[in-house]
């Protein structure tokens, strides 16, 4: 069976696995696992903050985040289909009492006159805009990758009017590795999240940068959040050899590429509206409104692959490092039959 609906089922390597038996250990809630230490520094250098903090996931990462830079009834400006406002289970609502504010939007980068009107209107009559949040890569886009430089104008535009920008950077590496993307966001975001188990291959964990203050102030919030553990030493060394390696990620867009030219030029159905491919590990076939999506899904299946939806017409083929090279080709001629049958 060939799993394609995330880059979060990967299985950790043997030499993942191995690092956690060998890892230097101590209380992470005394500060003093020196496994985690390290790496929260390593990514902070990496990207240019000044701390970060261990957590267990990014929506942990996410939500400590909108805590900090927001006000109970305050809002949050991002995209109408990002993934802190749709796929964390109204974690925003519950914890910080925050709403959202939709902005255009073309691939996950903002509309910057959008923004800025949207911030104006806010100084009467409706709820003050603390913070903007952008996904990179954009997931609901197909794995888009946000340039740098338009974060560096979205920077001068939030700075200009006093608010704080957070970058949902689950997948942050697929855009720097693969769109010569600067790392030096600490410079222009307020905070930065990324992920150990999408597409790196470890198996739990996501890191939260920015300053000093904002991390002490976050530590204090994961602790509320039941997030605060003890030897995670454990679990950070397997994320740090994830790190390590995280040029696999560009042979995930190598083996995405390939099968989007192999059906861009093979498939061809009618009820397949478009097939998305952004660049990075995805592809997205956007099924015709009168059809449904579940029957190709079903079809995939029964050919020995999973895939998932992605809104109500999209079905999502995610690559990553446990599909081979040497599957490539079989997948291709897989997706190419059940397509036939659908």
């Amino acid at each position: 069976m060939f799993d394609l609906r995330s880059d979060t089922v990967t299985k950790p390597s043997k030499e993942i696995l191995e690092s956690a038996l060998d890892a230097e250990l101590g209380d992470d809630e005394y500060i003093e696992d020196p496994t985690v230490n390290s790496l929260e520094d390593e990514c902070a250098n990496l990207l240019g903050f000044e701390k970060g903090l261990f957590v267990s996931s990014g929506l942990m990462g996410n939500q400590i985040s909108l805590l900090i830079h927001n006000d109970p009834g305050t809002e949050v400006i991002t995209p109408h289909d990002s993934h802190i406002k749709n796929y964390e289970h109204g974690a925003a609502a519950f914890l910080s009492r925050v709403q959202f504010r939709d902005a255009e939007h073309v691939d996950g980068e903002l509309d910057l006159d959008y923004v800025e009107k949207l911030i104006l209107k806010s100084k009467v009559h409706k709820p003050v805009i603390k913070t903007v949040s952008i996904e990179n890569t954009h997931l609901a886009s197909g794995g888009s990758i946000v340039t740098f430089e338009s974060i560096k104008s979205l920077s001068n535009l939030v700075r200009q009017h006093e608010l704080m920008l957070h970058v949902d950077g689950a997948r942050i590496w697929h855009a720097i590795l693969d769109g010569n993307n600067n790392m030096n966001y600490g410079s222009y975001c307020d905070s930065l999240t990324f992920c150990f188990s999408k597409a790196l291959g470890a198996p739990i964990g996501s890191i939260l940068l920015g300053s000093e203050q904002f991390i002490k102030e976050a530590r204090e919030f994961r602790k509320k959040l039941g997030g605060g553990m003890r030897q995670v030493g454990v679990i950070a060394s397997m994320a740090r050899i994830a790190l390590q390696n995280r040029e696999i990620i560009l042979e995930d867009h190598a083996k995405a590429k390939k099968v989007y030219e192999f059906l861009n030029s093979s498939l061809n159905n009618e009820k397949i509206e478009r097939i998305v491919y952004k660049g990075t590990n995805m592809i997205f076939l956007n099924i015709k409104n009168e059809e449904d999506p579940n029957k190709l899904l079903d079809i995939l299946y029964n050919e020995s692959i999973k895939a998932g939806l992605i809104g109500e017409k999209s079905i999502r083929l995610v690559f990553h490092k446990d599909i081979l090279n040497t599957d490539i080709e079989e997948i291709c001629n897989k997706l190419v039959h059940s397509s036939s049958k659908f």
